[in-house]
């Protein structure tokens, strides 16, 4: 046996007190290495635990706040869903603004269905152009406009012109010269209709 092992080995038997001491202080070091690893994951799983149990709790407070605000968005989905056109039913497309030229009591002299562009990939609706001319009083292109605005079709307006021909204005417009001829006003519109895809 070496020198430096006979000297250990001395010292172990001159020193037991001394050798469990540092042993049991070894393995406490390790006990409370190990036990404040495991403190650290229970802390943050504590903490995850929390905060997915306050969402929670805010969620069923506010849980007639969000039925109400899922019923609204429902609601407004089948609208927009239920008023889209079908590009190909020209008949129905056509008819939609002959309805609007009745309600107006306007008169559409030019209404054209353009060719659509198919739709890009992040879009989910297609869009279909149209171009309609009308003509008439002042306040029949107004009504005619209100129309259109009010109507369940959603749309967007591309262009516009307002031309003026004839007398000074409407009658019962101020200033107007009541024994004047009505004016006649020309509406020229481009406008996108919100399409199935």
């Amino acid at each position: 046996m070496s020198a430096f092992l006979q000297q250990m080995l001395g010292f172990f038997r001159r020193n037991p007190f001394v050798i469990a001491s540092s042993a049991l202080a070894i393995l406490l070091w390790v006990a409370n290495y190990f036990i404040w690893q495991r403190h650290r994951e229970l802390a943050s799983s504590h903490q995850t635990l929390q905060r997915s149990g306050e969402d929670m709790l805010q969620s069923l407070t506010n849980h007639s706040r969000i039925t109400a605000e899922l019923a609204t968005v429902k609601e407004a989905l089948a609208y927009i869903d239920q008023h889209l056109i079908h590009e190909g039913d020209l008949p129905e497309n056509m008819g939609y603004f002959y309805q609007l030229e009745t309600a107006s009591r306007i008169r559409l002299q030019a209404l054209n269905q353009l060719s659509s562009m198919p739709p890009p990939p992040e879009q989910s609706f297609k869009t279909v152009p149209f171009t309609l001319r009308t003509s008439g009083s002042y306040r029949q292109v107004l009504r005619f406009l209100r129309e259109l605005e009010t109507g369940p079709r959603l749309y967007r307006v591309q262009t516009y012109s307002i031309a003026q021909a004839g007398g000074p204005g409407s009658p019962g417009l101020p200033g107007d010269d009541p024994a004047a001829p009505p004016a006649t006003v020309t509406l020229d519109i481009t406008l996108e209709v919100l399409a199935h895809p």
